[in-house]
């Protein structure tokens, strides 16, 4: 007989959250399909860098989450950090990850 390979207990599907503020949480898209728009959004040099973030806002966290990002007014500092956030918690990494790698990918395109 074939051996089973039982895998049940690892598959949690457990959602991340990133709170935008005090009382708003929004739960992380990080289906496989939703992290493979993100990369084709951001990969796309088609779309303009401000479009890339609004996208991927909405693809990570849903119309509701932009629409109140949007409100907030935010700098282009602290939009690349809600950005960031989705992507760690996507990738399963640490927030200070990803902002590195972020800094480490502007510092190499700016050298171009």
């Amino acid at each position: 007989m074939a051996k089973v390979y039982d895998i049940v207990s690892r598959l949690k599907n457990e959602k991340p959250q990133v709170r935008l503020t005090e009382d708003k949480i929004f739960t992380v898209f990080n289906s496989k399909n939703s992290v493979i728009l993100m990369k084709g959004i951001a990969e796309d040099p088609k779309i303009d860098e401000t479009e890339k973030m609004d996208m991927i806002i909405e693809a990570g966290l849903g119309k509701e989450a932009l629409d109140l990002v949007n409100s907030m007014d935010l700098s282009m500092m602290e939009m690349a950090t809600v950005v960031n956030a989705i992507m760690a918690a996507v990738s399963d990494s640490e927030l200070e990850e990803i902002e590195k790698a972020a800094e480490a990918e502007v510092k190499k395109t700016r050298k171009k």
